[in-house]
């Protein structure tokens, strides 16, 4: 359903009630659609959490972490991005902006063809 944009919808931030919610409408900026919240029992919420996907995920997330909480292995990447920067800049080509992203990137790269991440 369509409704108009207003400040009555800011003020609630895209939650209208327990079922409903508001979403922008792309390239519309006065308009609003209402949608319903998508309500997943436990079953297929356990269901989706053990999908593969979901799993890989949950991995490259963890070693991504796990790389930025380590000072040593964070000095490493940070090396690695700023040479990947310059490089970028020298030769107009474009690279992630930040270092977290420039770490998850290559991590998710190197876990799907399955090489160990340094």
């Amino acid at each position: 359903m369509k409704v108009k944009w207003s400040g009555l919808i800011d003020d609630f931030k895209g939650h209208i009630d327990g079922r409903h919610y508001a979403r922008h409408i792309p390239g519309n900026s006065e308009e609003a659609a209402v949608c319903l919240k998508p309500e997943l029992s436990k079953k297929t919420k356990k269901k989706k959490a053990a999908h593969p996907t979901c799993k890989s995920f949950g991995n490259y997330i963890a070693e991504s972490k796990a790389i930025l909480h380590d000072p040593e292995r964070r000095a490493i990447w940070q090396a690695m991005y700023d040479e990947a920067k310059r490089k970028a800049r020298k030769y107009n080509k474009p690279i992630q902006g930040r270092l977290c992203d420039f770490v998850r990137h290559h991590v998710s790269l190197a876990l799907k063809e399955g090489r160990a991440v340094e």
